[in-house]
């Protein structure tokens, strides 16, 4: 096997080199690896004045592409179906990891500043009622991705709707979201500088002594998401018949990426590109799909806050009956539905967990500690738990391209004609 590093099939081994030059650099060179901190920065900024167009340009687009409007009703309800059945999975399987390693058992530290209440209780109605946008020019200026997700679909809608009197528009936002992933290509030129600056702080700042303290915490975390991939990618395989090794291969892109980045949002536009170029799902598909994903389908969000209940009743030797373990899974799909695609956003949803479960929520100021340890696990299972889904529902729909997910000696399937093709995005 020769590993190539110049051009665009070069970019993950450069990434991954930029990564584990940053872990090291990290360990070895602390003063330096703080001090180019900006330069991760100005990288996750360069993802972040993306994802409004992209989401704007390709989730409209890719909506309008599907030309029926059974479709988009049948596409749309698996997607639902899909996206909550993982997150039920997610939480459950958490639930009963932790329940096996109590990671709060034992546990002696010393407390942080108690957290600050977040809110009283969960108001599903007013949660709903804040996904309308009352100003989507505002919501695209303020980033708010579920509202711009809410407007984005309708105006994709209407063109459904309106089929042909519209063809220049959908060629337009077909146009746009090629012009957006062109000048993604050139923010992710320099990503593996971004990465390397990226780890090379994360390491430095944390260090290694902290996975002592509340190491069995991080165990339980990551042993949850762990079993809840293997999971979902065995169904996956059984369903889909991928080749799981080249499954593999194509996902360490948008691993090194959430890694890094501990956002959904800001890896968004390379897990659509890497779904749909490598891994065969249409483009109109990954559009729909994927930002909304980003959203709504947070399984190591959901894992996190049923591990994290259990935690919190370990350490204060409380007991959950059967009935708490039913909210804990109830309450934590929804949080993690509402949670926001960003960085420590865990935190909040975290502490309101812990207050709806009538639990202390002090240790969450202990978990804010190494809360960007566990979250780097946390989005990379959120982000692949989009991409799963993305496929599930590509094959159930016959749109999957066995070309780009079997084995090299597999027969190519001929191409769907069900959907007009959307602007190539190579």
């Amino acid at each position: 096997m020769t590993l190539t590093l110049r051009g665009s099939r070069g970019l993950p081994v450069r990434i991954f080199i930029g990564f584990m030059l940053g872990i090291s650099c990290g360990l070895l060179f602390q003063d330096f690896s703080m001090a180019i901190k900006p330069l991760g920065d100005a990288f996750i900024n360069a993802i972040k004045m993306l994802i409004v167009p992209i989401i704007f340009f390709s989730v409209a687009g890719g909506i309008a592409n599907m030309g029926d409007v059974q479709q988009l009703k049948r596409v749309g309800g698996k997607t639902l179906l899909v996206y909550v059945g993982m997150t039920l999975i997610a939480g459950i399987i958490g639930l009963v990891v932790a329940s096996i390693i109590q990671p709060g058992k034992g546990l002696d530290v010393q407390m942080s500043a108690p957290v600050e209440a977040v809110s009283s209780g969960l108001d599903i109605g007013q949660f709903l009622l804040q996904m309308i946008p009352s100003n989507p020019v505002a919501a695209m200026a303020s980033g708010n991705v579920i509202q711009l997700i809410v407007f984005t679909i309708l105006v994709g809608v209407a063109m459904v709707m309106l089929g042909e009197s519209v063809a220049r528009l959908r060629a337009l936002f077909d146009e746009g979201a090629a012009v957006s992933f062109r000048i993604l290509d050139m923010v992710m030129a320099t990503s593996p500088i971004g990465i390397f600056a990226l780890m090379a702080y994360a390491v430095a700042n944390y260090g290694i002594d902290i996975f002592g303290q509340i190491g069995k915490f991080i165990l339980a975390d990551y042993a949850a998401l762990l079993v809840i991939w293997a999971v979902v990618s065995i169904l996956l395989v059984l369903f889909t018949r991928i080749s799981y090794p080249r499954l593999i291969r194509k996902m360490v892109p948008i691993w090194l990426m959430t890694l890094s980045t501990t956002s959904s949002n800001a890896t968004l536009p390379v897990t659509m590109k890497v779904t749909h170029r490598d891994l065969g799902v249409p483009e109109w598909l990954c559009s729909f799909m994927l930002p909304l994903g980003a959203t709504i389908n947070l399984m190591g969000a959901a894992a996190y806050l049923s591990v994290l209940v259990v935690f919190a009743a370990d350490f204060y030797d409380l007991s959950l009956s059967f009935s708490q373990m039913v909210n804990v899974i109830f309450i934590g799909t929804i949080l993690s539905m509402a949670a926001p695609g960003i960085p420590g956003g865990g935190i909040v949803m975290g502490t309101l967990i812990l207050q709806l479960m009538n639990l202390p929520f002090e240790l969450v100021g202990l978990i804010a500690g190494i809360y960007r340890i566990v979250d780097m696990g946390h989005t990379t299972l959120n982000v692949s738990g989009d991409v799963v889904g993305a496929l599930l529902v590509a094959k159930s729909e016959n749109l999957l391209s066995t070309e780009k997910v079997a084995s090299p000696t597999t027969t190519p399937a001929t191409p769907p004609t069900s959907s007009t093709p959307a602007v190539s995005v190579d």
